[in-house]
């Protein structure tokens, strides 16, 4: 079954909390309210997709803690940060830790909904990737060393000879190695295998 994309939004204000979850059920968008960023890191799911609405001035953990403690679990949910009185710094400092868009209090509804979709856009895109990317590397984690070091060779471009003779075998052993790479990782050309290997972090010797 395929869950939502949640809203979570965090603050410390019941009725700010409130107020934003009726405007996000209004827009027909799933949505969960937190008094705290400590109640959503115990209930955060980092394989939902979805966004975080977050309010940075909180007494106990504030919203850069939050992103903070969020990121170093390699958790990269979007974040719209909201907040009464934002200075530059912090500004810049919720925005090198991920937070898509920065809104004052009181938020114009229409703005936040706008930016929620935007950031749940970029939300799902990312577990898309990063679900093929595990799939990817899954697939280059079947290859033998062989083939692994003929794949980096013909990401670099080489030729089937030039390759023979850097590994020292035969062009007909490089061949038959070639098609094991290609029905191991599912590529369906040299172009779509280049494709894979960015994907997956791989690049070519230098």
């Amino acid at each position: 079954m395929t869950v939502a994309p949640t809203v979570h939004i965090i603050d410390d204000d019941p009725a700010v909390r409130k107020s934003l979850k009726m405007v996000m059920e209004s827009a027909s968008l799933a949505v969960r309210i937190y008094e705290s960023g400590e109640a959503f890191l115990d209930e955060v799911d980092p394989h939902q997709s979805g966004c975080m609405v977050l309010d940075l001035r909180m007494p106990g953990m504030s919203g850069i803690e939050l992103l903070q403690k969020l990121r170093a679990a390699n958790n990269h949910v979007p974040a719209i940060v909201i907040s009464g009185h934002v200075d530059v710094p912090t500004a810049i400092r919720s925005m090198k830790l991920g937070a898509v868009d920065l809104l004052e209090k009181p938020v114009e509804p229409r703005v936040l909904v706008d930016a929620v979709r935007s950031a749940i856009r970029t939300s799902i895109e990312s577990q898309q990737l990063r679900g093929e990317r595990d799939s990817i590397t899954q697939r280059l984690a079947r290859l033998t060393p062989r083939e692994r070091a003929l794949l980096e060779l013909l990401v670099a471009g080489m030729p089937n000879k030039l390759i023979a003779a850097k590994l020292g075998i035969s062009a007909k052993t490089v061949a038959n190695h070639r098609a094991s790479l290609m029905k191991k990782t599912q590529a369906l050309n040299a172009a779509d295998l280049s494709r894979l290997c960015t994907i997956a972090g791989i690049r070519p010797p230098e």
